[in-house]
């Protein structure tokens, strides 16, 4: 059985991360997570697609990386001096997390529990992210040794700023759910339970009253739905 599920029902497409030990992310989910997000591109190129919403199946959104396949990986993926180019490996992985902000529709995570690592990285490059509260987020590579590398940094600079970023990715720390608000890393907070329904109302929202979507202007359509009662 696969570690992630994907489905597509009134042109909402959802993807459930549901690997065991809360969405650790192992080798067997890394290639999981690639097969699903191909087919992802496939039905963004050929179908009509409102929104896509990515959770985790249980209390926890994800928990990141599995250490011991981290630091195979990490090994076996060094940058070449002779060449000046990254592994090829590195650059497919990492476009399989960047190309969610570039879809023509919007992509929501909903996040509960644990999301942290490279399920972070997961949820920065969806346009929008719900934060459940009780949510504990977090960037810790840095205290491995080593950096985010699948789009995290970048994308937390965009909607953190630079000083916060540097903040959060070089302590590595772990911040609540309140926090990740307060700093634009979050784009709504929901108490426990309702994340899910905020995503399908958001998309709902930019598919009826804002035409197409152009990801390239996704800040001005969470800011109409914010303030859709003014």
């Amino acid at each position: 059985m696969s570690d992630i599920l994907l489905n597509n029902e009134n042109g909402i497409l959802t993807v459930v991360m549901d690997a065991p030990k809360n969405n650790l992310m192992t080798t067997q989910f890394h290639e999981d997570y690639e097969s699903v997000m191909e087919k992802v591109q496939v039905i963004a190129d050929r179908e009509s697609v409102r929104g896509m919403i990515i959770r985790g199946s249980g209390r926890n959104f994800c928990v990141g990386a599995d250490v011991d396949a981290l630091k195979k990986r990490t090994a076996n993926e060094l940058y070449d001096d002779s060449t000046g180019k990254l592994p090829e490996s590195h650059i497919a992985q990492k476009r399989h997390f960047t190309f969610l902000r570039d879809l023509p529709f919007p992509v929501v995570s909903v996040v509960t529990g644990f999301c942290i690592g490279s399920g972070s990285e997961i949820a920065l490059n969806c346009h929008y992210r719900i934060v459940e509260k009780g949510a504990r987020i977090g960037q810790p590579e840095s205290t491995f040794g080593i950096l985010p590398g699948l789009g995290g940094i970048a994308r937390t600079i965009e909607l953190c700023g630079m000083k916060n970023a540097y903040e959060l990715v070089m302590t590595g720390r772990l911040f609540p759910s309140e926090e990740a608000c307060e700093l634009g890393w979050g784009d709504i907070l929901t108490e426990k339970k309702r994340g899910l329904a905020e995503a399908y109302s958001l998309i709902d929202f930019i598919s009826d009253k804002c035409g197409d979507f152009s990801p390239a202007n996704y800040r001005r359509y969470i800011e109409l739905y914010k303030n859709r009662g003014d």
